[in-house]
């Protein structure tokens, strides 16, 4: 026994919802993409992922109201909502991801350059240091051994002064 036709038609609405919610979650893979100028293998893989996730999507709307039957309406209802989605707000919003993927890739590239000078810095810095560090260590090593070769020759001065006395 199926629907009756007041509820097929409020699967139908639901299903247009579903879509505009499923146009939504592409415009955000949409502006990730813009933002970090995604290639086609990064592209392709988003989609598949995209329509996996439309899919799953699709079969779990489908369980309450229909048993998990997938019906032609309701797929045409998904894409009915995503179609209008991408030509009403999803046209205006690539425009602004656009904008602001310009605008946040100079920010990152200022903060990259702010960033790099600091390391540079602390490299510079640590490099001193380092070097320092080494000469210190050096001076160190050399004052020891003259202090060893000369408590050295003080034993040997001692030993030959003992067995003189003796």
């Amino acid at each position: 026994m199926g629907l009756s036709l007041p509820g097929q038609t409020a699967y139908f609405l639901w299903s247009i919802a579903l879509g505009l919610v499923l146009g939504a979650i592409y415009d955000l893979i949409r502006a990730v993409r813009i933002l970090i100028r995604a290639r086609d293998l990064h592209v392709i893989i988003s989609d598949i992922i995209f329509f996996a996730v439309c899919g799953v999507a699709t079969s779990l709307f489908a369980l309450p109201f229909n048993k998990g039957d997938v019906r032609a309406f309701i797929i045409f209802g998904e894409a009915a909502g995503f179609l209008i989605y991408r030509l009403t707000l999803g046209s205006i919003m690539g425009k602004i991801y656009s904008h602001t993927a310009v605008v946040l890739r100079t920010i990152i590239q200022k903060i990259y350059k702010i960033i790099e000078k600091i390391f540079d810095l602390l490299l510079k810095v640590t490099s001193v240091l380092v070097y320092n560090i080494h000469e210190v260590i050096d001076k160190l090593i050399k004052r020891s051994t003259e202090l060893h070769k000369k408590h050295r020759a003080e034993r040997r001065k001692r030993k030959l002064a003992d067995s003189r006395i003796q």
